[in-house]
């Protein structure tokens, strides 16, 4: 700012240059330029200033011809500067700064009147910021490891403690120590969002999970005071979820994926970081009751008037059976989408599962995942679980820093979007986040190590996690966090900024928006065709555009959210959404409550059993649910010396009457039990039972017409694995598996 006596002499000289002009004189004055120093602002927010210039030709036009720093003279692109610590942008004499490293910056700035010029320094303080956060690859990824890949000290371990030679070292990092999966740019585009004013405020979001520690230093601001449920029997405090876990606390890393507080010097930051948080530890106490107050109900503390705008959902079932539907939990699932923020509805994201290479702790189950994973198919579906194909959950698989898919994400066809999650932290980058509170206890703590029993090993592979990491020194953070449940908060704080952004958005339309701005990533990812008998099936068909122009793909949904072209598009978001139309069902057969179809699929014939279905409502999709009820007598519980490969040979696809296919189950997936019924048990004798199966590829298209189903044995030879409840393998089914009922219902508008 210019002090008192530089305008002295501005006026002054302006007073000359009008008495020259008026006495006919024409000679030019060059312009002055002044130092200026800018205060610190906040990390990866936009501040904006202008420089301090002056020319007493008042006619004059001033301008900033010339950025240079360190010296070196920096070429600006549409009034745009890289700089080494971020992003000037220049408009007139004004200016627009972005931060985006933790260092302050200096620069030469030139104004010019069109004939001479002069120069002088911009200084920008370092911006006020959070720690950790320029490990955070999720938010904004530079190629940056996250603590992982320490390929010196994992080579000094196995040299230490294994013995291996520097032959076998280096062989063993050349194949495990890829930086291809380190890939700049890579993100959700969070900065953007911050750009445009979108940080989460005026939202709240609920970790429904095993805790949260609510007194938290990076959490604490946001958490909003008694307001969070400890839904233990016998809590002394129900309103503290704080976990008492000494190896760590699931709630609390998903908590600071969501809204660790910004811009505070501590930690590193959330997605949304000025959003407020409930915590549920409905893990810790699972029951009917508890699921319902997890949803919002009257009694759980949550009104409808307030702007809660996202549940956060980071588990669910990892099993080798198809799980029947439940009418009561989608009822409940409604009441939140339905009711809560004034009837606009809270969305409740869900993760995908972490499934994809085997179910769980299961092993007998697990052995048959090798023959999908050689073939690039998931060895559970998504579909498995109930919750993730209702009209009011919003499945969400995972992503790696190269954004490509993790080797653990399960897929299916209600996967609706993807979001960052990463590896293990170990080989390759996982989540920066938040951790339980000192190192007696965490992910990163004494118990930890004393837990994994191999000190040196986490010393070396997670080093961020070993007790005294100079980064680290409480322990209150971790580097491994990661899973299905990394990616759920991810985009639940996508969520929160797109709220912020426009408060006004039904749940539907955050949907929506979702599905129009996520990044398509993987653009190659193959097709996936299985022979089958003398024809073949496509198990896996990549990303398939359908007639509305949408792309989908079971691995990713419609992609990776993207939050600063989803806050883009919430602020410009044009015409509601029609009101929400749910068909009603159109059944055949069984589900009708009809005589069987008695449609067999025959034995390793890829024309299989096919089935149309004529839906009569004109219906814009927002998605589609099928039904089915698939009987073979062989798939039962009873022990044998071998199970049938019947559930395990099964495929389905589906084609919309615009011709778009989707795919909702692969066949060689790990459906090993009968279908199973939480109040009735196992249907014995049937691979699928009033189970449903969500597809969010025809998002877009019109309903109405005819709709064909098709339902193929893919194999027909024994499936050899190594089990110890199988000892002889899967035997290949000897009779067909009959379609006895199929039904579809679509919701849209």
């Amino acid at each position: 700012m210019l002090n008192a006596n530089n305008y002295r002499l501005s006026g002054i000289a302006v007073a000359i240059a009008l008495s020259v002009t008026a006495c006919g004189g024409s000679k030019n004055v060059a312009p002055e330029a002044f130092d200026v120093s800018i205060a610190a602002g906040k990390s990866w927010v936009p501040h904006q200033g202008s420089f301090t210039v002056s020319d007493a030709n008042i006619k004059d036009t001033l301008r900033i011809s010339a950025i240079s720093e360190n010296g070196a003279s920096v070429t600006g692109t549409q009034g745009v500067y890289s700089l080494t610590n971020g992003l000037l942008t220049v408009n007139g004499t004004n200016f627009s700064y972005l931060p985006l490293n933790d260092s302050a910056t200096s620069l030469r700035y030139t104004v010019s009147d069109g004939q001479q010029t002069a120069s002088a320094m911009l200084n920008i303080a370092a911006p006020v910021s959070d720690p950790l956060a320029y490990q955070q690859w999720h938010l904004r990824n530079t190629g940056q490891k996250a603590y992982a890949m320490n390929a010196e000290a994992i080579a000094a371990f196995l040299q230490a403690e294994l013995r291996w030679s520097d032959e076998a070292i280096s062989a063993w990092l050349a194949s495990r120590l890829d930086d291809g999966i380190l890939v700049a740019g890579e993100d959700m585009n969070v900065v953007s969002a911050y750009q445009q004013g979108a940080t989460g405020a005026g939202s709240i979001a609920v970790v429904v999970d095993s805790g949260l520690e609510i007194n938290h230093e990076d959490l604490q601001a946001n958490v909003l005071p008694n307001r969070s449920l400890n839904m233990a029997e016998g809590a002394l405090n129900v309103t503290d979820p704080t976990s008492v876990s000494l190896t760590g606390d699931h709630g609390t890393s998903v908590g600071g994926l969501i809204a660790a507080v910004g811009w505070n010097g501590l930690g590193g930051r959330g997605v949304a970081p000025d959003a407020k948080l409930i915590g549920m530890n409905y893990l810790s106490a699972q029951s009917d009751l508890n699921n319902a107050l997890s949803h919002g109900i009257p009694g759980s503390g949550i009104t409808e008037a307030e702007p809660l705008v996202v549940f956060n959902r980071s588990y669910g079932i990892s099993y080798p059976a198809v799980i029947s539907y439940d009418p009561f939990d989608e009822a409940v699932q409604a009441y939140s989408a339905l009711t809560l923020r004034q009837g606009k509805g809270a969305v409740n994201i869900k993760s995908s599962g972490n499934a994809f290479r085997r179910p769980g702790n299961i092993a007998w189950a697990g052995a048959v995942c090798g023959g999908a994973n050689a073939l690039g198919l998931t060895c559970l579906n998504g579909n498995f679980e109930p919750s993730q194909n209702t009209p009011y959950y919003l499945s969400v698989a995972a992503v790696n820093s190269d954004g490509k898919h993790t080797s653990y994400s399960t897929a299916g066809a209600n996967v609706l979007v993807s979001a960052p999650a990463g590896e293990y932290g170990e080989l390759a980058p996982a989540m920066v986040t938040t951790d339980q509170m000192t190192c007696l206890r965490g992910y990163s703590s004494f118990p930890s190590v004393e837990a994994d029993d191999w000190p040196e090993y986490t010393a070396a592979f997670t080093p961020f996690n070993y007790p005294g990491h100079p980064e680290n020194p409480s322990c209150n953070y971790t580097s491994t966090f990661n899973g299905t449940s990394s990616a759920a908060p991810n985009a639940a704080g996508v969520v929160s900024l797109i709220h912020s952004a426009n408060p006004n958005l039904t749940y539907r339309e955050i949907k929506d928006i979702l599905v129009k701005t996520s990044t398509k990533v993987d653009p190659d990812n193959a097709q996936v065709v299985l022979p089958v008998g003398d024809s073949s099936f496509i198990a896996h068909p990549g990303w398939v555009e359908n007639s509305a122009g949408y792309a989908h793909n079971n691995l990713y949904g419609f992609g990776r959210v993207n939050a600063g072209a989803a806050v883009a598009l919430a602020k410009s978001y044009g015409a509601a959404l029609a009101e929400q139309v749910t068909t009603d069902w159109v059944a055949l057969g069984t589900q009708a409550g009809d005589a069987a179809l008695v449609l067999p699929i025959a034995d390793n014939d890829a024309n299989g059993a096919v089935q149309t279905i004529e839906v009569t409502d004109d219906v814009v999709v927002e998605g589609v649910q099928f039904a089915f009820d698939v009987a073979n007598a062989e798939l039962t519980t009873a022990e044998a010396d071998s199970q049938t490969t019947a559930g395990i040979d099964l495929a389905i696809e589906v084609t919309s009457p615009a011709g778009t296919k989707s795919v909702l189950l692969s066949s060689k997936q790990a459906i090993v039990e009968p279908a199973f019924d939480f109040s009735a048990g196992y249907s014995q004798g049937y691979i699928l039972k009033n189970s449903v199966f969500l597809s969010n590829a025809f998002y877009g298209e019109s309903a109405k017409g005819s709709w064909t189903i098709r339902l193929v044995d893919t194999n027909g030879a024994d499936l050899p694995v190594d089990s110890p409840r199988w000892p002889a393998g899967y035997i290949n089914n000897q009779q067909p598996s009959v379609l006895e009922g199929v039904a579809i219902r679509v919701f849209g508008h």
